[in-house]
């Protein structure tokens, strides 16, 4: 009976080893990922204030050297509050593309957004009873916002960089960004 708990305890310990060494190397693998990023993004003089890193197991991804999916939080510009870059599977040093989601602040008054029927946000919200559209557009490194065709929004853009919609979500207006290249330097 002695033997029988002594084996017990042994192979305990030995389980509990094999489990905390696993998220050990599991930790130091997201580690490693999101160095992976940092480098990318230092390379290009992005300042991020967060990164985010997805895709789990992290231990698998790291053994190939790859980040699936990372949320980069970019210094905020004047009138945003939001300002987030996605890196799409980082491999080698290069994702394979890179979207970006800019929030600039709700207009001045009570903003209700207006939903579809599925829930989904649309460019339109009612502004203090009155229905408002919001659109965008990039033109000479600036995206610009605009309320019913007045500009009421603008930041500084990267080269190569194209809007693709506009959302009124109960924290602002949010404007999503395609980049051609992935191979860019920060807006200054």
């Amino acid at each position: 009976m002695k033997k029988a708990i002594i084996a017990l305890a042994s192979l305990l310990v030995i389980i509990a080893a094999a489990v905390g060494a696993l998220f050990v190397w599991e930790h130091q693998s997201k580690l490693a990922l999101e160095g992976q990023v940092e480098d990318y993004l230092d390379e290009r003089s992005i300042d991020a204030s967060a990164i985010d890193v997805h895709g789990r197991p992290y231990i698998l991804f790291a053994m190939r050297d790859s980040v699936d999916l990372t949320y980069v939080d970019l210094e905020l510009q004047d009138g945003t509050n939001k300002d987030q870059l996605l890196v799409h599977r980082l491999s080698n040093g290069e994702p394979d593309r890179l979207t970006r989601f800019v929030t600039f602040d709700h207009p001045e008054g009570e903003v209700d957004p207006i939903e579809r029927a599925d829930g989904s946000f649309t460019e339109s919200a009612m502004v203090d009873g009155t229905k408002v559209t919001y659109s965008a557009d990039v033109k000479d490194h600036k995206l610009r916002l605009f309320a019913d065709g007045h500009k009421t929004g603008e930041i500084a853009v990267e080269k190569g960089v194209s809007q693709n919609g506009a959302a009124v979500t109960d924290t602002g207006v949010v404007i999503g960004l395609d980049y051609d290249s992935p191979d860019f330097v920060a807006a200054n």
